[in-house]
C-alpha cells in the first residue's frame, strides 16, 4: 500500500498533535483534559450543573452486571463477573453525555442512553491527575460502597506531554522522572481497587520508523514497562492491557516486538483499536496472530481487550483516506443514515460475554473467530469517545445523537 503523506497542522500543549502516515497514523484519544479546559457548547445547550472541578454530584448510574461464570477456554478472565462502573460525567463539569443525557427527553434521550450509561473510560493523563487525591477521588465517585466486586476502568495516558506533534524531540530527564512519579502516584490511588487499565493508547507511535516516528522510542518504551512493572508489583486487582495498535497498523510481528520491549510481560495483555475504527472481527483475528506471536517470543498466555466505542461502522485508515484525506481522520463524520459508509457509530456495548450468540451474530463472526474470542479476548471495552469533537474535546450532542441512532447494532442495547 502507498505510502500516505498528511497535511500538517497546530498541536496543542494539551496533548493535540499532527496527523501523521498510516505507519503511525492519526490519534482519536482523549488529551489531557482538566475541567476549565472544557467548554460549553454554542447556544448554551448544557449550562452547568451541580457539578465540581473533581468529581460530580449528579446520581450515580446503576453499574453494568453480568450473570454467568468465565468461559472455560479463559477461567482466569480478571474481567469476568461481578458489575462494571458507569461514570456520572466526571470531570465534564456539568457540559457532558451524562448531563446531556439527564436533560434530554423522548427518542433523543433513548439515543444518548446508549452511550450515556454504559462503561467507558475516564482518561489519567500526566496533568489532570498528578495530584495525588485524583485517581482516588474518582474511585470514590463511581464506587461509593467501595464494593471490591465493581470493576474501574481508566486509560493511562503520559507518553507524550507536549503532545504527538512534539514527538521528535527526546523526552527530557525532568519529563521522564515527573512521569515515573505521577505512574507511583496513579498507583497508589488504585490500591487494591479492581481497575482495569489500558496502559498508553499510541504506544504503537514508538514502533514506527521514518519521519513520522519518535526520537526516542526505546526511552517512551521503557518507561511504559516501568509502569507495567510499577502496576504489577503495587496493585494485585489492576489488570493491564498494553496498547498494540488495530487490525490496519502493525504487523503481528511489530506488535510483538512492541509489547516484549514495552514490558507485557508484566500485563494482562494488550488492547487494540483504541484509536482507530477497524472491524471487532478483524480486530479479534489480529489479536489472535499477536498471541501467537508473543507466544513464540516466549511470552505465553497473553489475552486482550478490544475497543467498540466507535467501531460500528468499522472502516480502516486507508480507506477514509483515499477519499477523504489524512487530515481529518480524528473528527470522524456524522452518519446520516442506516447504510454502511465511513462515519460514526458506536460498535457494541461493553461486555466479557463476548461468545454470547447475540454478538456473534451481530458481529458477523466466523466459528473460528467466535473460539478465539472466547479464548483469548477479556473484553469489548470502551475506551474512546466518539461523542466528542476530534475524540478529546469538548462534548458534540450533534455527534453523540446520530452516533448512537445509526449503530447497526441497536439491539444489544
Amino acid at each position: 500500500m502507498r505510502r500516505l503523506t498528511p497535511r500538517n497542522r497546530n498541536v496543542s500543549a494539551s496533548g493535540r498533535r499532527l496527523p501523521i502516515s498510516r505507519d503511525v497514523r492519526l490519534t482519536k484519544k482523549v488529551t489531557a483534559l482538566t475541567a476549565t479546559a472544557l467548554v460549553a457548547l454554542a447556544g448554551g445547550l448544557l449550562a452547568p450543573d451541580a457539578a465540581r472541578a473533581d468529581g460530580s454530584r449528579l446520581p450515580l448510574p446503576a453499574p453494568k452486571t453480568f450473570s454467568g461464570a468465565p468461559y472455560a477456554a479463559n477461567p482466569t478472565n480478571p474481567l469476568a463477573g461481578g458489575s462494571w462502573a458507569v461514570n456520572n460525567g466526571f470531570w465534564e463539569n456539568g457540559r457532558g453525555l451524562y448531563t446531556d443525557y439527564r436533560r434530554a427527553a423522548g427518542t433523543t434521550k433513548a439515543y444518548l442512553a446508549r452511550a450515556a450509561l454504559q462503561p467507558s473510560a475516564l482518561w489519567l493523563t500526566s496533568t489532570n491527575s498528578f495530584t495525588r487525591t485524583k485517581v482516588p477521588d474518582y474511585l470514590r465517585t463511581v464506587n461509593p460502597s467501595s464494593d471490591p466486586a465493581k470493576l474501574v476502568t481508566v486509560a493511562v495516558f503520559g507518553l507524550w506531554p507536549r503532545g504527538e506533534g512534539a514527538r521528535h524531540s527526546p523526552l527530557t530527564r525532568r519529563q521522564q522522572t515527573h512521569y515515573r512519579t505521577w505512574i507511583r502516584r496513579v498507583s497508589a490511588g488504585i490500591g487494591r481497587s479492581r481497575v482495569l487499565v489500558a496502559l498508553e493508547p499510541d504506544l504503537a507511535i514508538t514502533a514506527n520508523r521514518g519521519s513520522d516516528g519518535v526520537r526516542d522510542p526505546l526511552v517512551r518504551q521503557s518507561l511504559t514497562r516501568f509502569a507495567a512493572q510499577y502496576f504489577h508489583d503495587h496493585n494485585p486487582r489492576a489488570a493491564v492491557y498494553l496498547d498494540a495498535g488495530a487490525s490496519d497498523w502493525l504487523s503481528p510481528g511489530q506488535a510483538a516486538d512492541l509489547l516484549q520491549r514495552s514490558g507485557v510481560q508484566f500485563t494482562r495483555g494488550f488492547s487494540l483499536d483504541i484509536t482507530h475504527y477497524t472491524r471487532t472481527s478483524d480486530n479479534i483475528t489480529q489479536g489472535a496472530a499477536i498471541v501467537s506471536a508473543l507466544a513464540a517470543r516466549g511470552i505465553g498466555g497473553k489475552h486482550f481487550v478490544i475497543d467498540t466505542a466507535d467501531s460500528g461502522r468499522g472502516y480502516t485508515y486507508a480507506q477514509w483516506a483515499a477519499r477523504f484525506g489524512t487530515s481529518t481522520y480524528d473528527n470522524s463524520r456524522r452518519c446520516s443514515g442506516a447504510q454502511p459508509t465511513l462515519c460514526n457509530a458506536l460498535g457494541v456495548p461493553p461486555t466479557w460475554q463476548v461468545a454470547q450468540p447475540a454478538y456473534v451474530q451481530a458481529l458477523g463472526l466466523t466459528a473460528v473467530q467466535a473460539q478465539t474470542a472466547a479464548r483469548d479476548v477479556d473484553a469489548y471495552v470502551w475506551l474512546t469517545r466518539p461523542w466528542m469533537l476530534n475524540q478529546a474535546s469538548p462534548y458534540r450532542h450533534t455527534k453523540a445523537v446520530p452516533a448512537a441512532q445509526f449503530t447497526p447494532f441497536g439491539s444489544l442495547f
